[in-house]
């Protein structure tokens, strides 16, 4: 997943702010959401999961518990999470979205660019992303070269020049 961040900052166990997120979450927005890295009970669903779908957000990347994760998975929707817990939410709270956040210890501004695949989640400030693409481009090239070299037969050590 990649898109623009779309900050949540919500109470432990309350999912409340971020289904009055959703409600403005640009399609191709990444929820990301500080839940004040609770695990005793889950702040993202299925409920919101489907929300998310219809608003067309790529992602979320939740600093909290989540459940209903094999429904979620089964939906092709990207997640991350703290944690799993089958304790639902609670409703009552009141966060505020699109605003500075912190996510597992990092700070993520809206508008921000987030990426995630299965080796984790990157946050890049809004004001250096071209940037952080040519570089990302620049390294992905490098390592294809590399790879093509190790299949023609040197070693990672020759081409790293370890000798």
């Amino acid at each position: 997943m990649a898109g623009p961040a779309h900050t949540v900052m919500t109470a432990l166990g309350d999912s409340s702010t971020i289904h009055r997120a959703l409600v403005d979450a640009e399609p191709g927005s990444v929820l990301v959401v500080d839940a004040q890295g609770g695990t005793a009970r889950a702040v993202w669903g299925a409920v919101l999961t489907a929300a998310a779908i219809e608003r067309g957000a790529v992602g979320a990347v939740i600093d909290g518990a989540v459940r209903d994760i094999d429904e979620i998975l089964s939906w092709g929707f990207t997640l991350f999470a703290r944690a799993t817990c089958p304790a639902g939410p609670h409703k009552g709270f009141h966060g505020t979205y699109r605003v500075p956040i912190q996510c597992g210890g990092v700070v993520v501004n809206p508008g921000d660019v987030v990426v995630g695949d299965g080796d984790g989640v990157s946050v890049v400030p809004s004001a250096g992303a071209e940037a952080a693409l040519a570089a990302v481009d620049e390294v992905t090239e490098r390592e294809r070269q590399w790879l093509a070299r190790i299949r023609a037969g040197e070693s990672s050590a020759e081409i790293l020049e370890l000798d």
